[in-house]
């Protein structure tokens, strides 16, 4: 009769530690998760400080190949890619403030405007296009754009601004855009 108790205690003891390692793995994997979400959820970035109108100094940027130009800060630091295709402006070399990209749906894999439906109609250049207001994500790390996007030569220009808001310094971006090879 002991044995016979001794092998049901040994069953009762070999469930419960089971349970247990289950129970411990279940918490582990729900902290975890948890975590993952925090840090996803906090990923999240309203932009960059926009720049004081009265501190900027102004100088001209023109895209010979895409055919643009456009008045930016002197800060700006400038980055083309693709040929010409992608341009970041980047403050004092650091933060991505704003980006012309020329290009068409198939560019829906780099996250820019074509994966978001558009807001509202506008006109930049002369020409009517389409606003959008997102998040751009690189990662696990997003960043709330607005785009201003037309159609040129049988693909899409858009101008995206990373800063906190559209303020006078981005108007004055999109006013001064032109066309230079129409």
């Amino acid at each position: 009769m002991s044995m016979i108790w001794f092998k049901k205690r040994l069953q009762i003891l070999k469930l419960n530690n089971l349970t247990e390692r289950y129970y411990k793995l279940i918490v582990n994997k729900t902290i975890l998760l948890i975590i993952i979400i925090l840090f996803v959820a906090s990923c999240r970035k309203e932009g960059h400080p926009n720049l004081s109108i009265s501190e900027v100094e102004w100088k001209e940027y023109s895209n010979e190949k895409i055919g643009y130009s456009v008045s930016i800060p002197e800060v700006y630091t400038v980055q083309e890619w693709e040929d010409g295709r992608g341009v970041m402006f980047r403050l004092n070399g650091n933060q991505p403030m704003m980006l012309i990209r020329f290009g068409t749906e198939e560019d829906k894999h780099r996250g820019i405007w074509y994966n978001h439906e558009p807001i509202k109609q506008i006109e930049l250049a002369g020409i009517s296009g389409e606003y959008y207001n997102y998040y751009h994500f690189d990662g696990p790390s997003g960043i709330h754009t607005r785009s201003y996007v037309i159609p040129y030569h049988n693909k899409n220009l858009g101008i995206e601004f990373r800063t906190i808001e559209i303020g006078p310094v981005e108007e004055k971006i999109l006013s001064s855009f032109t066309l230079i090879n129409q």
